[in-house]
């Protein structure tokens, strides 16, 4: 069966790399201006997870390798993420604000549901560029769960509800969707934890060859020969 995949994730696809690009920190600079807009308790979790980013993801690790090439670690984004609840008050909200600041601070362009979202993206649009957050309704969910191209769904749930999302993306065709669930509603246990963010990022690894000029060249030589 085919899927028609939503216009709100052909235009996160659209936006994606461009998001990305900016990095750790030209992400960071933007989301921060946003921040006056959310309650206090909201700002808190927005700010960490923008700070946790930084120290955890924004430098690019140099790792020399056995034979003298150098290796350097990063991390990008993954692509389009949805942002959702299953349950609505303050609380969770603010859940909801760590998970869509967490998605958006790792280079995804995020797509929220509902009144709740649609409040969350009002604050952050006016200071990133169009297509990084939307929002859809909530009679559109079950459409845009079963896009091929959605990367991830970051959702507050019951561990019930965690399970039968999960079987739901294994079960779907093409690119492969991450389900980050954070079922502790009251501490927001998972959320608040600095490796949080590692879920929302896959790892780059660029390997530059620093071998002398030449050195190859006879390694070849010598493996041509026969003995």
């Amino acid at each position: 069966m085919t899927i028609v995949q939503p216009i709100q994730v052909k235009v996160a696809q659209a936006t994606f790399e461009e998001w990305d690009t900016l990095g750790v920190n030209g992400r960071a600079e933007k989301l921060q201006k946003s921040l006056s807009s959310f309650t206090d308790e909201q700002q808190k979790m927005a700010s960490w997870q923008i700070e946790n980013a930084k120290k955890s993801i924004a430098e690019t690790r140099v790792m020399p390798g056995p034979t003298g090439e150098r290796n350097e670690l990063s991390s990008q984004g993954r692509g389009p993420f949805l942002c959702t609840s299953f349950f609505e008050n303050d609380k969770v909200t603010t859940g909801l604000v760590g998970q869509v600041f967490t998605a958006l601070i790792a280079g995804n362009p995020v797509i929220t549901v509902g009144q709740a979202g649609q409040d969350i993206m009002d604050k952050i649009t006016p200071y990133v560029a169009e297509g990084v957050i939307q929002n859809i309704a909530d009679s559109a969910l079950d459409s845009l769960i079963e896009a091929d191209h959605l990367a991830g769904v970051a959702t507050l749930c019951d561990d019930t509800q965690a399970q039968q999302l999960s079987q739901r993306l294994a079960a779907k065709q093409g690119l492969i969707c991450q389900l980050i669930e954070e079922t502790d509603i009251e501490q927001l246990s998972t959320i608040a934890k600095p490796h949080y963010i590692l879920r929302f990022v896959t790892e780059r690894t660029v390997s530059n060859n620093t071998t002398a000029i030449g050195g190859n060249a006879t390694l070849l030589e010598l493996g041509s020969m026969d003995d």
